[in-house]
């Protein structure tokens, strides 16, 4: 015990810096938890889009999502979800994945839609980074049209 003390009086910046990134830790932790939103991996994500009929749910904006996403798609840009929320309850019954390009963003808008009312919501780890270097299909280039300016 002696040589405890020791050790954290004579190392005190190191013993700090470690309790604060532990602090961090169970902190992130504890209210990933509390969101009601599990964080799933490609695989996972994979096995409720064929098994369950999941919907991904892409939060990128529209230059990310044109230019690629993942199968099937609905796009909700995290700045718009309060617009298209109604659209999305045509998919109410279904579980949601949501993702944005790196897993960072996507459980705030998870969490969003849990409140909102959608029982079922994930977040996709590691994002559309994780499900492309996993080697998963996906979607490239337009999925419309481009409207003709003529009529």
């Amino acid at each position: 015990m002696e040589q405890l003390l020791e050790f954290i009086t004579d190392n005190w910046m190191l013993v700090l810096a470690f309790v604060l990134i532990l602090g961090y830790w169970v902190g992130a932790e504890i209210y990933h938890f509390s969101s009601g939103v599990k964080t799933i991996t490609p695989e996972t994500a994979t096995q409720l889009y064929n098994r369950d009929n999941a919907l991904f749910v892409d939060i990128r904006n529209n230059t990310e999502y044109r230019k690629s996403h993942l199968p099937g798609a609905f796009h909700m840009p995290s700045t718009e979800v309060d617009q298209l929320l109604e659209k999305l309850r045509r998919h109410e019954s279904r579980p949601l994945i949501v993702y944005d390009a790196n897993g960072l963003q996507a459980n705030k808008t998870a969490r969003r839609l849990r409140k909102a009312g959608f029982e079922t919501v994930y977040q996709l780890k590691t994002g559309l980074t994780g499900w492309e270097s996993a080697g998963y299909p996906m979607e490239r280039g337009r999925t419309k049209p481009k409207p003709n300016p003529k009529g």
